[in-house]
Protein backbone atom coordinates (compact mmCIF):
# COMPACT_ATOMS: atom_id res chain seq x y z
CA UNK A 1 0.00 0.00 0.00
CA UNK A 2 2.87 2.36 0.91
CA UNK A 3 4.51 1.74 -2.46
CA UNK A 4 1.19 2.33 -4.19
CA UNK A 5 0.74 5.72 -2.46
CA UNK A 6 4.31 6.64 -3.36
CA UNK A 7 3.59 5.94 -7.04
CA UNK A 8 0.46 8.10 -6.86
CA UNK A 9 2.39 10.98 -5.31
CA UNK A 10 5.06 10.70 -8.00
CA UNK A 11 2.37 10.75 -10.67
CA UNK A 12 0.84 13.87 -9.12
CA UNK A 13 4.22 15.57 -8.97
CA UNK A 14 4.87 14.68 -12.61
CA UNK A 15 1.51 16.14 -13.63
CA UNK A 16 2.14 19.29 -11.60
CA UNK A 17 5.56 19.65 -13.18
CA UNK A 18 4.06 19.21 -16.66
CA UNK A 19 1.42 21.85 -15.91
CA UNK A 20 4.12 24.17 -14.61
CA UNK A 21 6.16 23.80 -17.79
CA UNK A 22 3.04 24.32 -19.88
CA UNK A 23 2.24 27.49 -17.92
CA UNK A 24 5.72 28.88 -18.49
CA UNK A 25 5.41 28.20 -22.23
CA UNK A 26 2.08 29.99 -22.32
CA UNK A 27 3.47 32.92 -20.35
CA UNK A 28 6.34 33.25 -22.77
CA UNK A 29 3.89 33.14 -25.68
CA UNK A 30 1.77 35.80 -24.00
CA UNK A 31 4.69 38.13 -23.45
CA UNK A 32 5.88 37.64 -27.02
CA UNK A 33 2.45 38.64 -28.33
CA UNK A 34 2.73 41.98 -26.53
CA UNK A 35 6.32 42.63 -27.54
CA UNK A 36 7.70 44.41 -30.56
CA UNK A 37 11.05 42.66 -30.58
CA UNK A 38 10.91 40.43 -27.56
CA UNK A 39 12.39 43.08 -25.28
CA UNK A 40 10.26 46.22 -25.41
CA UNK A 41 6.83 45.77 -23.88
CA UNK A 42 3.83 47.38 -25.54
CA UNK A 43 1.68 47.42 -22.45
CA UNK A 44 3.72 49.88 -20.41
CA UNK A 45 2.00 53.01 -21.73
CA UNK A 46 -1.16 54.62 -20.41
CA UNK A 47 -1.42 52.11 -17.55
CA UNK A 48 -1.26 52.92 -13.86
CA UNK A 49 1.73 51.95 -11.72
CA UNK A 50 -0.46 49.43 -9.96
CA UNK A 51 -1.45 47.80 -13.24
CA UNK A 52 2.17 47.63 -14.39
CA UNK A 53 3.06 45.69 -11.27
CA UNK A 54 0.83 42.77 -12.25
CA UNK A 55 0.65 43.13 -16.02
CA UNK A 56 2.86 40.09 -16.65
CA UNK A 57 0.73 37.91 -14.41
CA UNK A 58 -2.44 39.27 -15.99
CA UNK A 59 -1.38 38.44 -19.52
CA UNK A 60 -0.08 35.05 -18.43
CA UNK A 61 -3.41 34.31 -16.74
CA UNK A 62 -5.21 35.41 -19.88
CA UNK A 63 -3.29 32.90 -21.97
CA UNK A 64 -3.61 30.21 -19.30
CA UNK A 65 -7.37 30.58 -19.43
CA UNK A 66 -7.80 30.87 -23.17
CA UNK A 67 -4.78 29.04 -24.68
CA UNK A 68 -5.69 29.73 -28.30
CA UNK A 69 -5.49 33.53 -28.18
CA UNK A 70 -3.66 34.87 -31.21
CA UNK A 71 -2.01 38.17 -31.97
CA UNK A 72 -4.88 38.89 -34.37
CA UNK A 73 -7.31 38.82 -31.45
CA UNK A 74 -5.21 41.48 -29.74
CA UNK A 75 -4.92 43.63 -32.87
CA UNK A 76 -7.65 46.11 -31.90
CA UNK A 77 -6.13 46.58 -28.46
CA UNK A 78 -2.64 47.07 -29.88
CA UNK A 79 -3.81 49.39 -32.68
CA UNK A 80 -5.74 51.56 -30.20
CA UNK A 81 -3.36 51.27 -27.29
CA UNK A 82 -3.17 55.04 -26.77
CA UNK A 83 -6.80 55.67 -27.70
CA UNK A 84 -8.71 54.92 -24.53
CA UNK A 85 -11.98 56.28 -25.97
CA UNK A 86 -11.84 53.80 -28.86
CA UNK A 87 -11.29 50.90 -26.45
CA UNK A 88 -14.16 52.00 -24.23
CA UNK A 89 -16.54 52.48 -27.17
CA UNK A 90 -15.66 49.05 -28.62
CA UNK A 91 -16.56 47.42 -25.31
CA UNK A 92 -19.60 49.50 -24.43
CA UNK A 93 -21.19 49.73 -27.88
CA UNK A 94 -19.85 46.55 -29.47
CA UNK A 95 -21.54 43.26 -30.30
CA UNK A 96 -21.47 40.07 -28.21
CA UNK A 97 -19.44 41.59 -25.40
CA UNK A 98 -18.49 39.14 -22.66
CA UNK A 99 -16.03 38.68 -19.82
CA UNK A 100 -14.80 35.89 -17.61
CA UNK A 101 -12.74 36.37 -14.48
CA UNK A 102 -12.06 35.30 -10.93
CA UNK A 103 -13.81 37.96 -8.78
CA UNK A 104 -10.89 37.82 -6.33
CA UNK A 105 -8.47 38.66 -9.15
CA UNK A 106 -10.56 40.58 -11.63
CA UNK A 107 -7.47 42.16 -13.16
CA UNK A 108 -6.77 38.72 -14.65
CA UNK A 109 -8.56 37.79 -17.85
CA UNK A 110 -10.04 39.66 -20.79
CA UNK A 111 -13.16 41.35 -22.10
CA UNK A 112 -13.99 40.13 -25.60
CA UNK A 113 -16.21 41.53 -28.36
CA UNK A 114 -16.89 41.20 -32.09
CA UNK A 115 -15.29 43.76 -34.38
CA UNK A 116 -15.40 43.75 -38.19
CA UNK A 117 -16.14 40.04 -38.27
CA UNK A 118 -13.44 38.95 -35.83
CA UNK A 119 -13.31 38.27 -32.11
CA UNK A 120 -11.19 40.83 -30.29
CA UNK A 121 -9.96 40.96 -26.70
CA UNK A 122 -8.74 43.61 -24.27
CA UNK A 123 -6.95 42.62 -21.04
CA UNK A 124 -9.11 43.43 -18.03
CA UNK A 125 -6.39 45.45 -16.34
CA UNK A 126 -6.12 47.72 -19.40
CA UNK A 127 -9.81 48.68 -19.52
CA UNK A 128 -9.99 52.40 -18.65
CA UNK A 129 -12.16 53.60 -15.77
CA UNK A 130 -14.61 56.44 -16.32
CA UNK A 131 -15.19 59.20 -13.79
CA UNK A 132 -18.98 59.09 -13.46
CA UNK A 133 -19.00 62.40 -11.58
CA UNK A 134 -17.84 64.16 -14.74
CA UNK A 135 -20.83 62.94 -16.77
CA UNK A 136 -24.32 64.39 -17.20
CA UNK A 137 -26.97 62.60 -15.17
CA UNK A 138 -29.87 60.67 -16.66
CA UNK A 139 -32.46 63.37 -16.05
CA UNK A 140 -35.75 64.40 -17.70
CA UNK A 141 -36.63 68.02 -18.44
CA UNK A 142 -40.34 68.96 -18.51
CA UNK A 143 -41.23 65.25 -18.48
CA UNK A 144 -39.08 64.61 -21.55
CA UNK A 145 -35.97 62.46 -21.36
CA UNK A 146 -33.64 62.90 -24.34
CA UNK A 147 -30.38 60.93 -24.31
CA UNK A 148 -27.76 60.99 -27.07
CA UNK A 149 -27.18 57.64 -28.71
CA UNK A 150 -23.77 55.96 -28.19
CA UNK A 151 -23.10 58.24 -25.23
CA UNK A 152 -22.13 58.05 -21.56
CA UNK A 153 -24.17 59.30 -18.60
CA UNK A 154 -24.12 59.22 -14.84
CA UNK A 155 -26.62 57.28 -12.73
CA UNK A 156 -27.07 57.87 -8.99
CA UNK A 157 -28.17 54.92 -6.87
CA UNK A 158 -30.38 55.24 -3.79
CA UNK A 159 -27.33 55.76 -1.57
CA UNK A 160 -26.03 58.62 -3.73
CA UNK A 161 -23.19 56.70 -5.41
CA UNK A 162 -22.65 57.44 -9.10
CA UNK A 163 -22.04 54.90 -11.82
CA UNK A 164 -21.30 55.21 -15.53
CA UNK A 165 -24.23 54.33 -17.77
CA UNK A 166 -24.45 54.10 -21.56
CA UNK A 167 -27.13 54.66 -24.18
CA UNK A 168 -27.06 52.30 -27.14
CA UNK A 169 -30.00 52.18 -29.60
CA UNK A 170 -32.63 52.32 -26.87
CA UNK A 171 -30.70 50.22 -24.38
CA UNK A 172 -29.92 52.20 -21.25
CA UNK A 173 -27.83 50.84 -18.41
CA UNK A 174 -24.60 50.31 -16.53
CA UNK A 175 -21.57 50.54 -18.85
CA UNK A 176 -20.26 47.08 -19.79
CA UNK A 177 -16.66 48.22 -19.34
CA UNK A 178 -17.41 48.58 -15.63
CA UNK A 179 -20.35 46.30 -14.88
CA UNK A 180 -18.56 43.25 -16.32
CA UNK A 181 -15.65 43.82 -13.95
CA UNK A 182 -17.72 44.62 -10.87
CA UNK A 183 -17.59 42.36 -7.84
CA UNK A 184 -20.13 39.57 -7.69
CA UNK A 185 -22.85 40.30 -5.13
CA UNK A 186 -26.27 39.11 -4.13
CA UNK A 187 -29.42 41.18 -4.39
CA UNK A 188 -28.39 43.18 -1.32
CA UNK A 189 -24.86 43.77 -2.59
CA UNK A 190 -23.20 47.05 -1.79
CA UNK A 191 -22.57 47.90 -5.45
CA UNK A 192 -26.32 48.25 -6.08
CA UNK A 193 -26.07 45.98 -9.13
CA UNK A 194 -29.62 44.69 -8.78
CA UNK A 195 -31.10 48.13 -8.18
CA UNK A 196 -29.47 49.38 -11.38
CA UNK A 197 -30.51 46.32 -13.37
CA UNK A 198 -34.16 46.92 -12.46
CA UNK A 199 -33.93 50.60 -13.42
CA UNK A 200 -32.09 49.72 -16.63
CA UNK A 201 -34.72 47.17 -17.68
CA UNK A 202 -37.61 49.59 -17.08
CA UNK A 203 -35.99 52.54 -18.86
CA UNK A 204 -34.81 50.39 -21.77
CA UNK A 205 -38.32 48.99 -22.25
CA UNK A 206 -39.74 52.51 -22.33
CA UNK A 207 -37.01 53.72 -24.69
CA UNK A 208 -37.85 50.93 -27.14
CA UNK A 209 -41.63 51.26 -26.97
CA UNK A 210 -42.11 47.96 -25.15
CA UNK A 211 -44.69 47.19 -22.49
CA UNK A 212 -43.88 47.01 -18.78
CA UNK A 213 -45.70 43.76 -18.04
CA UNK A 214 -43.96 41.93 -15.22
CA UNK A 215 -42.64 45.03 -13.46
CA UNK A 216 -44.12 45.99 -10.11
CA UNK A 217 -45.90 49.33 -10.29
CA UNK A 218 -44.08 50.63 -7.22
CA UNK A 219 -40.79 49.94 -9.03
CA UNK A 220 -42.02 51.75 -12.14
CA UNK A 221 -43.01 54.76 -10.02
CA UNK A 222 -39.67 54.73 -8.24
CA UNK A 223 -37.63 54.58 -11.45
CA UNK A 224 -39.75 57.24 -13.17
CA UNK A 225 -39.36 59.50 -10.15
CA UNK A 226 -35.59 58.96 -10.10
CA UNK A 227 -35.23 60.42 -13.62
CA UNK A 228 -37.76 63.19 -13.07
CA UNK A 229 -40.92 61.81 -14.69
CA UNK A 230 -44.08 63.14 -13.04
CA UNK A 231 -47.59 61.76 -13.50
CA UNK A 232 -49.22 62.63 -16.81
CA UNK A 233 -47.69 62.65 -20.30
CA UNK A 234 -43.99 61.93 -20.62
CA UNK A 235 -41.67 61.02 -23.48
CA UNK A 236 -38.32 59.32 -23.92
CA UNK A 237 -35.83 59.33 -26.80
CA UNK A 238 -32.68 57.24 -26.39
CA UNK A 239 -31.55 56.34 -29.89
CA UNK A 240 -34.58 54.27 -30.85
CA UNK A 241 -37.10 56.97 -31.72
CA UNK A 242 -39.40 59.10 -29.58
CA UNK A 243 -41.91 57.17 -27.46
CA UNK A 244 -44.82 58.78 -25.63
CA UNK A 245 -46.56 57.58 -22.49
CA UNK A 246 -48.94 58.50 -19.71
CA UNK A 247 -47.83 57.78 -16.14
CA UNK A 248 -50.70 57.32 -13.71
CA UNK A 249 -50.49 57.76 -9.94
CA UNK A 250 -50.97 54.00 -9.52
CA UNK A 251 -47.76 53.32 -11.45
CA UNK A 252 -49.60 52.13 -14.52
CA UNK A 253 -48.00 53.33 -17.76
CA UNK A 254 -50.08 53.76 -20.94
CA UNK A 255 -48.26 53.60 -24.26
CA UNK A 256 -49.79 56.61 -26.02
CA UNK A 257 -48.36 55.72 -29.45
CA UNK A 258 -49.84 52.23 -29.38
CA UNK A 259 -53.15 53.50 -27.99
CA UNK A 260 -53.46 56.05 -30.81
CA UNK A 261 -52.65 53.36 -33.37
CA UNK A 262 -55.32 51.13 -31.83
CA UNK A 263 -57.94 53.91 -31.93
CA UNK A 264 -57.12 54.80 -35.55
CA UNK A 265 -57.29 51.16 -36.68
CA UNK A 266 -60.61 50.54 -34.97
CA UNK A 267 -63.74 50.59 -37.13
CA UNK A 268 -66.14 52.48 -34.90
CA UNK A 269 -69.20 51.62 -37.00
CA UNK A 270 -68.51 47.93 -36.60
CA UNK A 271 -68.13 48.56 -32.86
CA UNK A 272 -71.68 49.93 -32.70
CA UNK A 273 -71.09 53.64 -33.18
CA UNK A 274 -72.26 55.76 -36.12
CA UNK A 275 -70.89 58.31 -38.54
CA UNK A 276 -70.60 61.74 -36.91
CA UNK A 277 -70.14 60.44 -33.38
CA UNK A 278 -67.49 62.32 -31.38
CA UNK A 279 -64.63 60.57 -29.62
CA UNK A 280 -62.66 62.61 -27.08
CA UNK A 281 -59.04 61.46 -27.04
CA UNK A 282 -56.76 63.07 -24.47
CA UNK A 283 -58.70 66.32 -24.58
CA UNK A 284 -59.22 66.54 -28.37
CA UNK A 285 -62.43 65.67 -30.22
CA UNK A 286 -62.40 63.42 -33.31
CA UNK A 287 -65.38 62.68 -35.56
CA UNK A 288 -66.18 59.17 -36.83
CA UNK A 289 -66.05 59.47 -40.63
CA UNK A 290 -68.22 57.78 -43.25
CA UNK A 291 -65.92 54.77 -43.31
CA UNK A 292 -66.11 54.36 -39.56
CA UNK A 293 -62.68 55.67 -38.58
CA UNK A 294 -61.15 58.57 -36.66
CA UNK A 295 -57.77 60.16 -37.29
CA UNK A 296 -55.68 60.93 -34.20
CA UNK A 297 -52.15 62.24 -34.70
CA UNK A 298 -49.32 61.72 -32.23
CA UNK A 299 -48.27 65.29 -33.07
CA UNK A 300 -51.52 66.70 -31.65
CA UNK A 301 -51.37 68.68 -28.44
CA UNK A 302 -53.14 66.79 -25.68
CA UNK A 303 -54.60 68.44 -22.60
CA UNK A 304 -56.13 65.46 -20.84
CA UNK A 305 -55.16 61.87 -20.04
CA UNK A 306 -58.71 60.58 -20.54
CA UNK A 307 -60.48 58.94 -23.49
CA UNK A 308 -64.26 59.56 -23.60
CA UNK A 309 -66.30 57.30 -25.87
CA UNK A 310 -69.55 58.38 -27.57
CA UNK A 311 -72.71 57.51 -25.69
CA UNK A 312 -75.06 55.16 -27.56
Amino acid sequence: MKAYLTDINRTKQTLLYAKGVDRVVKQQKALQILSKNGNKRLDNLSISDTARSFSKESIAAMIDGSVNISKNQLSYYLDNYNNMSAILDAINFGENVSCGYNPDFKEHGVISFDYNGSRQIVPNYAVPKINASSLSQVCAVNNSLVLNNKSYYSWATSNGSRYTWTVNNGKIGWASSESLLAENTNQKGTNYKWEMRKASNILSALAQGKNLYGFAREDVLSVCDSVGFKTGFFSIDAGSGVHNYILQESGRVINVDKKIEQLNNMNWKEAGFKEGDTVSVYGNEYIVDSNGYINVSADDTFTSTEIIYPSH
